[in-house]
């Protein structure tokens, strides 16, 4: 192991990145982190393959038996526990972590990821939704963090369903002091518009109350307290368009 601990923090990265990192395990890799310049480094090189993840597969709506089959393979698993007695859900010794890049040459994490997260997404229940016949329902887009030192932390997705949209946040560093975080539409050859919200959450959901149109993008800046008329600087994240 070196100075910086690489040793131990190389193959926890990726499971910090997809959010599968232990909460006991997260403060103190993330103080890691903020000290580390060859992390921050690799954290932005894989943040891309973790961004895409909501938007590498196109939405669909989960059987009605779905449910009923999930339900059956926990009962009979809880059956087979209990026969086997009382040692048979102690773990196994753990085993050292392998990070992405261990297990997938880096052009096969994106497609591996997105297809292992849309299968545990439709078992849990989460994330997965579906349109109706017309074409119409929620949609999911990918959305960028553009600050440097953010992006190796934070990560964002804007959720659209009709005429409504929420900006979906996870691990936003905290605005500066007397500053909040602002979203704006920026319409087809027009500077951007207040959407009529701002936030100050590091990690979940912005309901934006301004309807959004066929090709609007979401954009989010960090403003004075109150907000401003007309962004003040240059965008932290930006949304694909609508």
């Amino acid at each position: 192991m070196n100075a910086n601990g690489h040793g131990r923090w190389d193959d926890t990265l990726a499971a910090y990145l997809l959010g599968a990192l232990p909460d006991a395990e997260v403060e103190e890799f993330e103080g890691h982190l903020a000290g580390c310049q060859r992390c921050r480094d690799e954290a932005a090189s894989l943040r891309a393959a973790v961004d895409v993840l909501p938007v590498a597969v196109p939405p669909v709506t989960p059987p009605k038996e779905l449910k009923s089959r999930v339900m059956s393979v926990v009962e009979s698993e809880a059956e087979l526990l209990q026969a086997a007695g009382s040692e048979a859900d102690r773990p196994a010794r753990p085993r050292r972590r392998r990070g992405l890049r261990g297990l997938f040459p880096r052009p096969v994490i994106t497609a591996a990821a997105a297809a292992a997260a849309l299968a545990v997404g439709v078992v849990a229940g989460i994330a997965v939704v579906g349109g109706d016949d017309g074409g119409g329902g929620q949609r999911t887009l990918a959305a960028r963090v553009t600050d440097p030192l953010a992006a190796t932390t934070a990560r964002a997705s804007l959720v659209v369903d009709g005429s409504r949209a929420k900006l979906v946040v996870r691990g936003m560093p905290a605005p500066e002091s007397g500053r909040v975080y602002q979203v704006w539409l920026k319409r087809r050859d027009t500077v951007p518009i207040p959407a009529g919200a701002t936030f100050m959450l590091r990690s979940g959901d912005v309901a934006i109350p301004r309807a959004v149109r066929d090709g609007d993008q979401v954009l989010v800046t960090s403003e004075p307290d109150g907000g401003s008329q007309v962004p003040t600087r240059q965008p932290i994240v930006v949304a694909q368009p609508v």
